[in-house]
């Protein structure tokens, strides 16, 4: 995913402005199927959207390797950015039906570790591979990644009678059947809101920056190549695997929101550790260890922020309404893919990387202060990981009642 916009733009030709738009169109398509994954998840279960979005995500990432030709490309951005939202939405939704109400935050920690690490290990023989300008070698890793989902699908399906969540879930029946249900009811929880907005920024201005900004600046006006992006990436997932697991035993029982804040201020020294070559004239191996370093911090930010706000909204998610929580939250994830490659390809396409770097690391400061304030209007219980919920369906698959009331 990090040399997407270098395939794109050294490999077939286009503009960095050009890159940034198509992969900002995954996100696009992602904002537009997002909302209806979440009905669609309650209705027919979260395991069988989500082996639907692994086969669609392997059609899109393999129309990558036609993209010759800018509508091509579109049309491969846009069938990922569909298979995204539904991915990711029906992955949340099936995890917090396969752990305790407890266990959440520790869950999708771990989730975010594992994908991370895969990522960084992709990232890292990715840039030894992809190292001409030949189409060859990324034709080869698109194919690899296509083929990753695909293996992914048959696994679930072959596991799908140990996964199948309860009865009541699985057809997606809500509590009260006499109840109107629909994302007018979601949207009032104010929770819900204040995590959709601290998420959407932190996409926009951290998370998605990595797959734009990073690899593009390091390659080009940063003087490194993509092996050092490469090396990059896999120092980002060595220290996931050491930090990840005291970061889960930190955040128990700890404020969810201050936890987000910590994650935000450790973005900011990344960026401003990335930049600093840059500022004070370094070259040489100083400027690749430094450019190296970046991600080793951006990795202790991920490693904090990754037990919170997944946890806390689903939290406050009712059982009936599961699918659609999980869906606009994964609709904040979206926004950062849309934003962030259309914003670094502006900037550095226009020879302005340097400053925009300092915007992220004030971007990301901001968003500590705000994730500090919303803290104020969370319920102390959601905000600690101690909320109560009734209990999942035993073993046996025998579901038992759920409460729709609000935590």
């Amino acid at each position: 995913m990090p040399f997407l916009i270098v395939y794109l733009h050294q490999v077939r030709g286009f503009s960095l402005p050009t890159a940034g738009l198509i992969l900002g169109i995954v996100g696009v398509a992602g904002i537009i199927t997002t909302p209806l994954t979440g009905p669609l998840i309650d209705r027919i279960g979260s395991l069988r959207s989500f082996i639907a979005g692994l086969l669609v995500a392997a059609v899109g990432i393999s129309a990558y390797t036609l993209a010759t030709a800018v509508p091509t490309a579109i049309l491969a951005a846009v069938v990922y950015g569909f298979a995204s939202g539904l991915m990711w939405n029906g992955f949340a939704t099936l995890l917090t039906h396969l752990v305790a109400p407890a266990e959440r935050g520790s869950v999708f920690a771990l989730r975010y570790m594992s994908a991370n690490v895969a990522f960084g290990a992709g990232a890292l023989i990715s840039g030894f591979v992809t190292i001409s300008a030949r189409p060859g070698p990324y034709v080869v890793i698109l194919l690899a990644d296509a083929s990753s989902y695909l293996l992914f699908a048959v696994a679930l399906i072959a596991l799908r009678p140990v996964l199948a969540p309860s009865p009541a879930v699985a057809t997606g029946k809500p509590a009260s059947h006499g109840q109107r249900i629909g994302y007018r009811q979601v949207l009032r929880d104010r929770t819900l809101l204040g995590a959709l907005l601290a998420n959407s920024l932190l996409m926009v201005f951290a998370l998605s920056q990595t797959n734009s900004a990073f690899a593009a600046w390091v390659t080009g006006d940063g003087g490194g190549t993509t092996r050092v992006v490469g090396f990059a990436f896999f120092l980002n997932i060595t220290v996931l695997l050491f930090a990840q697991l005291p970061a889960i035993r930190l955040a128990r029982e700890r404020s969810r929101w201050g936890g987000a804040a910590r994650a935000a201020v450790l973005f900011a020294a990344a960026w401003l550790v990335l930049i600093l070559p840059t500022t004070l004239g370094l070259h040489g191996l100083t400027r690749d260890l430094l450019q190296i370093a970046s991600l080793g911090v951006f990795a202790l930010g991920e490693a904090t922020l990754a037990p919170t706000l997944p946890a806390l909204i689903n939290d406050m998610a009712p059982e009936h309404l599961r699918g659609r929580y999980n869906a606009i939250f994964s609709l904040s994830n979206q926004i950062g893919p849309v934003v962030a490659p259309t914003l670094a390809g502006f900037a550095l396409g226009n020879g302005v990387g340097q400053p925009y770097f300092y915007g992220l690391a004030l971007a990301c400061l901001a968003i500590a202060g705000l994730a500090l304030l919303l803290r104020r209007v969370t319920p102390r219980s959601a905000d600690l990981g101690i909320a109560s919920e009734p209990a999942e369906a035993p073993a046996d698959d025998v579901p038992v009642p759920v409460d729709s009331t609000r935590h």
